[in-house]
């Protein structure tokens, strides 16, 4: 198994990240190199994405459920799938802790590798899953400020008087 984990702060409060990432139709989008995503219910949806490890690539299909651990704070996503004769089982907890500037997200995924993949090694499986862990932050950062903004500004447009 290998574990894998981070934080970052986001200048938002809770509510909105939280809002934000219980929703497969916002949170899916926000997966690297997606190809399909096909949402089943409010907390399930499956993705296929182009995965490519040292010279092993293909496409992965993989099944995503969003579980509420505890309200407003705490989510599990256990994700399972595979694809080129290789399987993962993907097992991520994400925390949400209120501090000055807005919101600290915590996050913690374990993760089971088999078949080719697993074989090339743990420093290229390391490598490859930092890259995809910093771009699915990266994206989830810009997806979820961008829906600030858009929030922002149809409550602006919204109470500036009609002009006519």
């Amino acid at each position: 198994m290998r574990t894998y984990g981070g934080e970052y702060t986001l200048e938002l409060p809770r509510e909105k990240v939280w809002e934000f990432m219980t929703d497969p139709h916002r949170v899916g989008p926000c997966i690297p190199d997606l190809l399909e995503l096909k949402v089943e219910s409010e907390n399930r949806f499956n993705a296929r994405v182009k995965v490519g490890v040292g010279p092993v690539r293909g496409k992965f299909d993989l099944t995503c459920e969003l579980s509420v651990v505890e309200p407003g704070m705490v989510m599990a996503l256990p994700i399972k799938g595979g694809g080129m004769g290789s399987g993962v089982e993907m097992n991520v907890e994400v925390r949400l802790t209120d501090v000055e500037n807005g919101t600290l997200l915590k996050w913690q995924c374990d993760a089971v590798i088999s078949g080719p993949i697993a074989s090339l090694g743990g420093r290229l499986i390391d490598g490859e899953a930092r890259k995809i862990i910093q771009k699915v932050f990266a994206n989830f950062q810009k997806a979820l400020l961008d829906a600030a903004a858009e929030a922002e500004a149809a409550v602006a447009d919204a109470a500036a008087p009609e002009e006519g």
